[in-house]
This record gives C-alpha cells, sequence and structure tokens, in this order.
C-alpha cells in the first residue's frame, strides 16, 4: 500500500512534465498546455511536506527535460560518442531538474501554516459534529472552524502570487548558477500570445514563466477544493480567492502588453531608417563532417546564392552564419577574395563567422585558436572581430582545462577557444541615408542567454544572431533556438536578426513577431531613429529576477532551520 501510494504521485509528476513538452516546438499553437501541465507540482507542494514535494518536482522536471532534450541525439551522428551524448542529455536534464526541486520544496515551506490550518479545520469540525446541538461547545467549534476557514482563504488567495515569485526564482537560478542553461523557461511557450508576452520587456521572460505559474497554482487550489467539497472536508469552499487574484492580476498583464503592442508599432514608423538585409542559409554539414561532396554542395550553395541575390538587389548588410568562412582568419587572400568579389563589386557589407586562429601548425592543423569570432567586411579592409564570450562547455572548452590542460584533449577541435571580453557594435552605412546602423552580432546559443543579448543590445539598433544548428541537423533544436532567440527580442526592445546554417534566416521584431526574408533572400528591415530602452534593458534582472531567487533562497533557508528545530 505504501509503495503504491509513492509510485502513483510520481507517475502524475512524470506525467505532468510530459504534458509540458507539448507546449513546445516540433508542437506547434500548444503553449495552454504550460498552464495545465504544472497543475500536479502545485498540488503536491500544498500536499507534501518540503523534502517529498522535492521529489516530486524533480521527477516532474526530469521528464519534461529528458523528452525536451531529446535533440542531443543528432550529435551522435556528428561525432559525438553515444555514451558521451547520453550522459550528456541525461546529466543536463538532472541538472535543470534541480531547480523545479527547490521551487516545490520552498513553495511546500510557505505553504506549512496552510496545511496546519488544514489540520486544525480537521479537529474543529470533529469537535462540532461531537458537540451537543446548541450547546456553547458547538458554538465555539463553529466559530473555530469559520475563522478557519477565513484563514484558510486569505493564505490560498496569497498562495498563487507565491508560487509566481518561486517559480520565476527558479528559473533565473537555472538561467544564471553554473554558465546558465535558460532553455524552456514556462514562459517561453506563450509567445503566441502576444500581448502577454510583452511583459517580458519589464522582467524578461522570467516574469511571463510568473504569470503561467500564477494561474497554474491557482487552478491547483481549484481542482483541491472542488475535490474537498466533494468528500465534505474541513476548511472546503466555494470562494476561489486565489483564482480570482490570479485572473485579476493576469487581465492587467494583458491590457498593458495590448499598450505595449500599439507603441512597437508607432515606433516602427516614426522617425525611421530603411534598412535592406540579405541573408544566405547555405545548409552546410556540420563542421567536422567527413562528407567533402556535402561540404563542396554547401559553399556551393553559400556562394552561388549570395551572388545571386546581390545581383537582384541592392543590400546594406549581407550575413552568413557561424563558422562558415571556408577558412580560419587571418587569411589575407580569402579576405581580400571576400572584399573585393563581394563587398566592393556590390558595394554591401559582409558579417560572418569563423575561427580566429593564433596559430597553425606545420602541416595546417589549428594548434591554438583563439576564439568563434564574427567579422564585417567592406570594402576597405577587414576591422577587428566579435569574439564569442559565452562558450558552451564541452563543445568549446571544456572545465578545469585552464589547469589540466590534457582535457583540452576532449573538445571536438582538440584544444579550448578563449572567450571575448565584451560586446561589439558595428556601424552599418544605409543606403537609403540616415545614421549608420548600429549592428551588435551574438555567436550561437548567444541569444538565449538574457543577460549576454541585454550586454549586447546597448547602443544598438539591431542584434544580428549567426548560429551553426547543423550539429542537430533533423531535430527540433533549430526551431527551439529560434523561439527562444525571440525573447530576446521583446526584452530589450530591438529588432533580432537570426541567420543559421541549418533553420533558416529571419528577423523577430520587438513586439516577438518572426518576419521571414522574401523568395530573393532580401528583407527590408525599418530602425527607428532613437529606439526607446525596454525597462528589462535598463534594469536587467534586477528588477524581478533577482529578488525572486533571493525569496526562493530565504524560504529554503527558513525551512532548513525549521527543520533543524524539529530534530533537535
Amino acid at each position: 500500500m505504501n509503495a503504491k501510494r509513492t509510485i502513483l504521485p510520481l507517475l502524475a509528476a512524470a506525467a505532468g512534465g510530459l504534458a509540458l513538452r507539448a507546449a513546445f516546438p516540433p508542437f506547434s499553437g500548444q503553449g495552454a498546455a504550460a498552464w495545465i501541465a504544472p497543475v500536479p507540482l502545485f498540488l503536491a507542494t500544498r500536499l507534501l511536506a518540503p523534502k517529498r514535494a522535492a521529489l516530486f518536482g524533480f521527477v516532474w522536471g526530469f521528464a519534461f527535460f529528458a523528452s525536451a532534450l531529446a535533440w542531443f541525439v543528432p550529435l551522435v551522428g556528428n561525432g559525438g560518442p553515444w555514451p558521451v551524448v547520453l550522459l550528456g542529455e541525461v546529466g543536463l536534464s538532472a541538472w535543470c531538474a534541480l531547480f523545479p526541486a527547490l521551487a516545490a520544496a520552498a513553495l511546500s515551506v510557505l505553504r506549512a501554516p496552510w496545511r496546519a490550518a488544514r489540520a486544525d479545520a480537521a479537529a474543529a469540525r470533529d469537535a462540532l459534529w461531537d458537540a451537543p446541538d446548541g450547546s456553547p461547545e458547538e458554538d465555539a467549534a463553529a466559530g473555530r472552524l469559520a475563522a478557519l476557514r477565513r484563514r484558510l482563504a486569505l493564505l490560498e488567495a496569497a498562495g498563487p502570487v507565491a508560487a509566481a515569485l518561486l517559480w520565476a526564482g527558479s528559473e533565473w537560478l537555472r538561467a544564471t548558477a553554473g554558465g546558465g542553461f535558460a532553455w524552456y523557461c514556462l514562459g517561453a511557450s506563450q509567445l503566441d500570445f502576444a500581448a502577454l508576452a510583452q511583459i517580458a520587456s519589464a522582467g524578461g521572460v522570467f516574469l511571463v514563466s510568473a504569470a503561467v505559474a500564477l494561474l497554474a497554482d491557482a487552478l491547483a487550489g481549484v481542482s483541491l477544493r472542488v475535490f474537498d467539497s466533494i468528500r465534505r472536508a474541513p476548511g472546503a469552499t466555494r470562494r476561489h480567492f486565489d483564482l480570482t487574484v490570479a485572473l485579476a492580476l493576469l487581465l492587467c498583464a494583458f491590457f498593458w502588453g495590448k499598450g505595449r503592442l500599439e507603441r512597437v508599432r508607432a515606433w516602427r514608423t516614426e522617425g525611421a531608417r530603411p534598412m535592406a538585409l540579405a541573408a544566405v542559409d547555405p545548409d552546410l554539414p556540420c563542421i567536422f563532417s567527413d562528407n567533402a561532396a556535402e561540404v563542396a554542395e554547401g559553399y556551393e550553395r553559400l556562394y552561388g546564392n549570395s551572388l545571386a541575390i546581390l545581383e537582384r538587389a541592392r543590400c546594406d548588410l549581407m550575413v552568413w552564419p557561424e563558422t562558415c568562412l571556408e577558412w580560419p582568419l587571418p587569411c589575407a587572400p580569402y579576405e581580400e577574395a571576400l572584399r573585393g568579389n563581394v563587398c566592393a563589386r556590390f558595394e554591401t557589407r559582409l558579417l560572418a563567422g569563423s575561427t580566429l586562429v593564433l596559430h597553425e601548425g606545420p602541416k595546417g592543423e589549428i594548434l591554438s585558436p583563439v576564439g568563434n569570432a564574427a567579422w564585417v567586411f567592406s570594402a576597405e579592409g577587414t576591422g577587428e572581430p566579435y569574439l564569442k564570450r559565452h562558450l558552451i562547455p564541452f563543445g568549446e572548452f571544456v572545465p578545469l582545462d585552464e589547469h589540466l590542460t590534457w582535457l583540452q584533449k576532449l573538445s571536438p577541435s582538440g584544444v579550448s577557444c578563449t572567450p571575448g571580453r565584451g560586446p561589439r557594435v558595428f556601424e552599418i552605412p544605409l543606403s537609403e541615408g540616415g545614421a549608420p546602423a548600429r549592428v551588435s552580432p551574438l555567436i550561437c546559443f548567444e541569444d538565449t542567454v538574457p543577460g549576454v543579448a541585454r550586454e549586447s543590445a546597448r547602443g544598438a539598433d539591431l542584434l544580428a544572431t549567426i548560429s551553426n544548428d547543423a550539429w542537430f541537423r533533423g531535430s527540433c533544436e533549430a526551431e527551439q533556438h529560434h523561439l527562444e532567440a525571440s525573447w530576446r527580442a521583446i526584452e530589450n526592445g530591438l529588432p533580432v536578426l537570426r541567420v543559421s546554417n541549418t533553420g533558416g534566416a529571419a528577423v523577430v521584431d520587438p513586439a516577438g513577431a518572426t518576419i521571414p526574408f522574401q523568395d530573393n533572400g532580401t528583407l527590408w528591415l525599418v530602425l527607428p531613429d532613437d529606439p526607446p530602452r525596454s525597462l528589462h534593458a535598463r534594469c536587467g534582472d534586477w528588477l524581478f529576477g533577482v529578488p525572486c531567487a533571493a525569496l526562493l533562497l530565504a524560504a529554503l533557508a527558513a525551512g532548513a532551520v525549521s527543520a533543524k528545530r524539529r530534530r533537535g
């Protein structure tokens, strides 16, 4: 019986986590699943002690992340040993699952007074039933039960707000701790709800997650009270104050977001500068592919499609993906060919990615790459590159390799990259006149890290992300990557240009809407003369994410102190 009582709740937790998977690519139009999937988890925080609630949260989180990160599997076909790939997916899933577990434990701690009041209500009900009719004991028990129900109603009304704040705090910690993994926030599933998504401009995607958790927790409370009323449990009430509070706050968020949508549209028409963009998705294979014919076909598409676009239409900036250049730089002959055959011939600038190499071995092998870099080429020359700052563990560096240099051999290139020291803004002259466009590049997964994108957005008119998703070709990773990056446009109030080696090219406007390139590979983007910075761009996570994380840690600390006192 005890085993059944343990296994069934954990199966419910796993089912809730798997249900959340439907809210993200490759599924579309299923964002509402995120409002329902956390309900079993929030029910557990009401009924279970902190340790058991944490276990419930871990199982819920692991079921979701293990299924969501299935796009790791194609790495096996790109040179990744399957035991390492499996260990990476399981390890990252377990790491990410720790944070729903922390949120569940902290919320269970805060709900200890509610559980105590519920138990007292049971005792008061029993006393009421046992008391003689019309006796003082009956009046006292009835009064106590009524007072406890009022206390329960107040605690229940505050519950969804607490759940929203603690959940947002757990996501901020996950996006920050240990290098950070910000993918698959609960709020990231809500891009189709355009008005609600706009609150990310005030508190980041974590504020949207808080809104989703707010309603999910209220629904958990409603479902529990309905069940209690059916079995006539103590404290049962039909007054759903928590749902009322949640719906009122969501209504305010929707109206605020609707107003921001109108302001964003106005920004794009007042004093604007048109910028002509071009992009090429060559569908090159993984950089470690040994299929020479496939690589050659990819470069034929890159050069052929680029020239075809430039011969048909003028553009201010052409963008190629990450690590798409045939040679590591510096390489004078290759750079001169790009400047002459592309930039000077068509009077354009070219943004492209490659590896910046310090030196090579006698046979041309790379011995010491400085970093993953992005260059802007022009007819006048090649400027200083932007170096990627947020490196991928085990992809671009191996942790502790600066102390144990032999670990560098475990990275795909056999050496570790060096991170850049800061963002870089390139000025791109516009053919239609006006002030040059200020373009700040991001590389690979940097557009999934809110803090990195926010730093690059300072002083920029446009964020330009170049990525290489060929590592995960055949999976939903490219689609999910685009979804994650779309939130950076809303958060910073700037358009985001995305060009991927596999997965296409598009611009995301400051409202989060995707604008695809035309069939001829070009797109006219309207830039405001003086783009207003969003509240989140100015204040960062200090306004919401950090305070929520502090509240989460304080609740966990309080729970630990309380548990120690009970043991003592």
